[in-house]
């Protein structure tokens, strides 16, 4: 209404009669009321819609300019919360049925117009338009709520059919209106990696009709198949007679808090193998250096009965000779395994391969291999390469020692280097006795030993060391054997060549 409490018209009205028929109306039910503005043309009207406030237009459709429903078009353009009464003759009915359902307000017959008949309908008109706008204004501001909000939102039927999803839900899932609005939320796409949240959803919606609050983690996908966790509520929301009308679905993304979860599990699972792995290596070197020291401790009280032969004496000193060199391998075994499995950072230098395994080779024939023979081949060239020196030897040594150890005297040991551009694969090759096949799997754990080995004395760290270091440096290691037959071990190390 205008400043004054007036109601302001705009009556838009090309015949004569019908202006007059109009005014004398409105002055008969109270003059003071009415601040009426006449135009004749839709041009006209829109221009004054553009610089007054009207509460009201009384809006013909049959004008110079304008005709039929595309004159309430025009004027709903200019002001879309303006309400319209349209005024039309005896015959024009249907086209003013059809003018309300486009947006109008009301219409009324010019020849059966009366005071009380416009005042209730112009008032009508008002009073309906100014509720329709504060619910649009509502409308609106929960549209914002639901749009803005961090959180996956749905508005469900009481059977659980998406009625419609929030912008948050579009945007993250990758998943347009069109494959989720009108189904089951249980058959939407999100769900379909996931049968147990699938059934979840179909069960809290028959609890949440009935009027409970359901909740749960739910394990959920987008469209390009990246996996969401969800914590998810299904709410019933009730009418003022306290019915359900709609049920509101809501979705948390803990993805980040449940991988958090997983890696704690997955380090405390670690922390706890690892404890395990102490305990039982700790038990494994008591029981390796029990061995040695109660042969020592024996072959000592032996030796204090005076009674022995100086050849007797001289059997129980090599004895205990054998068993201090055992634990003193070991002890030194015990402390490389340590030392390979602390190494966080690789220490890379120079190497020529080619001459440093043949170093290696001819310490060996000249200590532990003087009754066998290695032959050693190097195929191809690298030039210098960058290598972690000390891993590589312990590789090697090991590899030659047990092939040594385990090969007859006279026995051949066949050693290759193949050289290639990006790699170097070191063949280590005896004619001895073989593992067992049904050793082979646990070859490379701490302590094992294969069961062919009798009185070969060892300590069963050698491949744990070598397999440890392998690791290391980022490589690989096989083996193929045959009890009786003889060993071969293949260790392929990737190469990065540097400067000479």
């Amino acid at each position: 209404m205008t400043s004054d409490n007036a109601i302001a018209v705009l009556l838009v009205e090309d015949n004569p009669a019908d202006i007059a028929l109009l005014m004398e109306l409105l002055q008969e039910s109270d003059a003071e009321c009415w601040k009426v503005t006449s135009v004749k043309r839709l041009s006209a009207a829109l221009e004054q819609l553009n610089k007054t406030a009207f509460d009201v237009i009384l809006l013909d459709l049959s004008l110079p300019d304008a005709q039929g429903l595309d004159t309430i078009a025009q004027v709903q353009a200019a002001v879309p919360y303006l309400p319209i009464v349209v005024l039309t003759g005896l015959q024009d009915k249907t086209i003013a049925r059809q003018a309300v359902a486009q947006g109008a307000q009301d219409y009324l017959v010019k020849g059966q117009l009366s005071v009380e008949l416009l005042l209730k309908t112009v008032s009508y008109a008002i009073e309906r338009t100014q509720i329709l706008r504060r619910l649009q204004e509502s409308e609106n501001c929960f549209r914002g709520v639901f749009n803005q909000t961090f959180q996956f939102m749905s508005l469900l039927s009481p059977d659980g059919v998406v009625l419609d999803i929030n912008q948050v839900t579009r945007e993250v899932s990758g998943f347009q209106d069109e494959a989720v609005i009108n189904t089951f939320i249980w058959e939407a796409p999100y769900w379909q990696s996931s049968e147990q949240s699938k059934r979840w959803l179909e069960t809290a919606v028959l609890r949440a009709a009935q009027g409970e609050t359901i909740q749960s983690e739910l394990q959920s996908c987008t469209s390009d198949q990246i996996p969401l966790w969800l914590d998810f509520s299904i709410k019933p929301l009730k009418n003022s007679k306290g019915d359900i009308n709609l049920l509101i679905a809501e979705g948390r993304d803990i993805s980040k808090l449940k991988r958090a979860e997983a890696e704690i599990r997955r380090s405390l699972e670690k922390e706890q193998e690892l404890s395990q792995m102490k305990n039982k290596f700790i038990s494994m070197i008591s029981h390796e250096f029990r061995s040695p020291m109660a042969i020592i401790s024996s072959a000592i009280d032996l030796l204090e009965d005076n009674e022995l032969s100086e050849d007797e004496k001289i059997k129980f000193y090599q004895k205990m000779r054998s068993s201090i060199d055992q634990t003193l391998q070991l002890i030194d075994e015990v402390l490389l395994l340590g030392r390979a499995t602390g190494r966080v950072e690789l220490e890379h230098s120079p190497l020529d391969l080619e001459k440093y395994c043949s170093e290696i080779v001819e310490t060996l024939q000249l200590t532990t291999g003087r009754e066998h023979q290695i032959i050693y081949v190097c195929e191809g060239t690298s030039g210098q390469v960058g290598m972690d020196s000390f891993l590589l030897k312990q590789i090697i040594d090991n590899l030659l020692s047990n092939a040594i150890k385990y090969s007859p005297k006279s026995g051949m040991i066949r050693f290759t280097l193949s050289l290639q551009s990006n790699q170097a694969i070191f063949c280590i090759q005896d004619w001895g006795i073989g593992i067992p096949e049904q050793d082979q799997a646990k070859l490379f754990t701490a302590f094992k030993r294969a069961g062919n080995v009798y009185k070969i004395q060892g300590t069963g760290l050698g491949l744990a060391i070598v397999k440890q270091c392998v690791d290391l440096l980022h490589g690989k290691i096989e083996v193929e054997s045959q009890e009786g037959c003889g060993t071969t071990f293949t260790v392929t190390l990737p190469l990065s060549l540097t400067e000479a």
